[in-house]
């Protein structure tokens, strides 16, 4: 008896035993649920819906607040937007219609020989750069008639000086570039208060020898103008000032695009690997100091066997992003944005601000998907703004309205609002998401 009383003294009491371990296991849960509400907290982690606003619509058709797609948008169709004023080109049209938030038509560049006379605005007959006459006093809205071959992409200066691409009046004016391997035949016509057109812009500033093909032209908020133009084995981009004045020019070439160091280590390790580099998208920005040029880029791995130079297969290498003086050409810094054989949709690079790129990709489809205010199953696209570190600061998703078909154009303000023009059965539509 007192033995067996000494051996169940000497035994831990198993009460605070079970005690501490329930303990333990509250505080365990506590740690993983504060662990979980961060990990959800984190804003890189979830993908956030934007309020679109749908601003206006505009119907087809040949009248001055209508456009023409029967080309199938072949003829050119390009929008820009600046402090809330729109400009849209219609190449197949060939006009320009200046349209406030409201849809409201501030002012028409037309051409009489496609468009018929306009009856909402006023018409005036523009300066012309040969006689030096005077446009005729008109306030308010107004109405320009220019004769345009093949406009294709549009920009608007601070001041509202419209740049339009467009293509040499003259076939006896375009030229042969044989480094380019390319005919040259495009310039950058301006128009400036009234629709007074300025002298062109060619590679050299005003009046300059013509551009290959121009995919962009861009006005800065220090009133500066890049185009950027391309053929198969080049891409070229000038930089002017305000005036016109020529301040830089550089050529890339296709076949000697920047490469990361760790895709390039690697086909060096192996004979029988080939890395391809594909331009994606191509931006531009300035300050006080400096003008870069952004390239993204995305790379392929080519497997080929050495003796017989047989191809057996290509795999996705990764995105990068490369930042470039646009004096020299020197790469500044790279930036990886998607990994090798990734399991999201592979982004573009569709605008920069504030010092943030903006990707945008088709929304993924799995749970990480979901937004915060649930999932929507009509059309949209996601939207990731990511530093130059390669931090994820947001995810957004851009929800389409109902019956949009095509994505015609879309890109960033210099505010950072996204704004698009939307093509649907009956009328094409403009739309901004402001996530600020």
């Amino acid at each position: 008896m007192d033995t067996a009383m000494k051996e169940s003294s000497s035994r831990p009491p198993r009460a605070p035993i079970l005690a501490l371990t329930q303990e333990l296991a509250l505080a365990l849960v506590g740690v993983l649920f504060l662990c979980l509400t961060l990990v959800s907290c984190d804003p890189a982690r979830h993908i956030k819906s934007i309020v679109r606003s749908d601003l206006f619509s505009i119907g087809y058709g040949l009248s001055e607040n209508q456009i023409d797609i029967s080309s199938g948008g072949e003829g050119g169709i390009d929008m820009t937007m600046r402090e809330g004023i729109f400009h849209i080109l219609d190449g197949t049209g060939k006009k320009v219609l200046k349209l406030s938030s409201y849809g409201d038509l501030l002012a028409l560049l037309y051409d009489p020989e496609r468009s018929p006379e306009p009856r909402v605005v006023k018409n005036v007959v523009p300066k012309d750069k040969e006689s030096g006459g005077e446009a005729q006093n008109a306030p308010g809205r107004y109405a320009a008639p220019i004769h345009f071959i093949a406009p294709g992409k549009i920009a608007v200066g601070t001041d509202q000086t419209i740049y339009i691409v467009d293509r040499v009046s003259d076939p006896s004016a375009r030229i042969y570039d044989s480094q380019a391997e390319s005919y040259c035949d495009r310039i950058v016509r301006r128009f400036g208060s009234q629709g007074a057109e300025l002298t062109y812009l060619g590679q050299e500033g005003p009046g300059g020898s013509p551009f290959p093909h121009i995919v962009a032209v861009d006005a800065f908020e220090n009133d500066t103008i890049a185009v950027v133009s391309a053929t198969e084995t080049m891409v070229l981009i000038h930089h002017f000032k305000k005036n016109g004045d020529l301040l830089s020019s550089l050529r890339l070439s296709r076949s000697s695009l920047p490469m990361p160091a760790s895709l390039a280590a690697s086909a060096e390790k192996n004979s029988g690997v080939r890395i391809h580099a594909s331009l994606d998208g191509i931006l531009e920005t300035v300050s006080k100091d400096s003008f870069d040029i952004i390239l993204k880029i995305d790379y392929y791995k080519e497997y080929f066997d050495p003796e017989s130079m047989a191809i057996s297969r290509n795999e996705f290498a990764g995105s990068w992003i490369f930042v470039l003086n646009g004096l020299t050409g020197k790469a500044s810094y790279s930036l990886s944005i998607v990994p090798e054989n990734p399991d999201a949709p592979i982004p573009e690079l569709i605008g920069m601000s504030s010092g943030l790129y903006y990707l945008l990709s088709d929304t993924p489809t799995d749970e990480s998907a979901r937004t915060t205010q649930g999932v929507n199953d009509g059309a949209s696209r996601m939207l990731q703004l990511v530093d130059a570190q390669g931090k994820v600061h947001q995810r957004f998703r851009l929800d389409l309205p109902e019956g949009a078909e095509e994505v015609m154009v879309l890109k960033v303000s210099a505010a950072g609002q996204i704004y698009a023009l939307l093509k649907t059965r009956e009328a094409v539509d403009v739309v901004w998401w402001d996530y600020r």
